[in-house]
C-alpha cells in the first residue's frame, strides 16, 4: 500500500500555469506518482478545476453514454450534449439549492439511461431471441423506475422547500408556515 503524501505548506507549492505543464501534471497523476498530490490539492481549491482530474462523475457518466449511442458521430454528440444542457436548464430553474443540483443531475443521467435502453432495444428486435428481448424489456423498465424515482425525489425535495399556506376563510385568516429549516 502506498505511503500518503506528506502535506507540504500551500506557499511552498507551485501550480502549472501553462497547458502543457498541466497536460505533464495530468500525465503523472494518471501513472500514480504520489508527488503530484500536493500540487493536485492545491489546484483543487479552485472548484472550477475538479472537472479536469475527473471529478465530476456524473458528467463522465453521461459522456460514456453518449459515446455509445453516437460513436464518433461528433454531430450526434453536440446534439445530445445540447439536449441534456437544455433539460438540465429547464429542470435547475432559477436559484437551485445544491440539493436540487445533486438531483436534477441524476435526473438528467437517468432519462438519457432510459433513451439508451429504449433505443437499443428497438434496434435489437430484428432477429432477437426471446431471451434476449426479454432483457431489452427488464432493461427498460429497470431504467424507467429509476428516472421515474429521482423525478419523484425532485419533486419532493422542491415541495418539502415550499412553504405551506392555509386559508381560514370561515375566520378571513391566511396563515403561512415556514419551511422546515435546511
Amino acid at each position: 500500500m502506498a505511503e500518503p503524501a506528506k502535506q507540504l505548506p500551500a506557499n511552498d507549492v507551485t501550480v502549472p500555469t501553462s497547458i502543457a505543464d498541466v497536460r505533464a501534471l495530468l500525465n503523472r497523476t494518471v501513472a500514480g506518482d504520489e508527488s503530484t498530490v500536493p500540487v493536485v490539492r492545491k489546484m483543487l481549491q479552485n472548484p472550477s478545476l475538479i472537472p479536469i482530474f475527473g471529478g465530476n462523475l456524473a458528467q463522465q457518466v453521461i459522456d460514456s453514454f453518449v459515446s455509445g449511442l453516437g460513436g464518433k458521430d461528433v454531430g450526434f454528440r453536440e446534439a445530445m450534449q445540447a439536449k441534456l444542457n437544455q433539460l438540465r436548464a429547464e429542470l435547475l430553474g432559477e436559484n437551485p439549492t445544491p440539493v436540487e443540483r445533486v438531483l436534477v443531475e441524476r435526473v438528467v443521467a437517468c432519462w438519457l439511461q432510459v433513451q439508451d435502453a429504449e433505443l437499443r432495444a428497438g434496434r435489437g428486435q430484428k432477429d432477437a431471441t426471446y431471451k434476449l428481448l426479454d432483457f431489452y424489456q427488464r432493461r427498460m423498465d429497470a431504467t424507467n423506475r429509476r428516472f421515474l424515482a429521482a423525478v419523484k425525489t425532485l419533486a419532493l425535495v422542491r415541495k418539502l422547500a415550499v412553504p405551506a399556506l392555509q386559508v381560514n376563510i370561515a375566520k378571513k385568516q391566511v396563515n403561512v408556515i415556514a419551511a422546515p429549516a435546511a
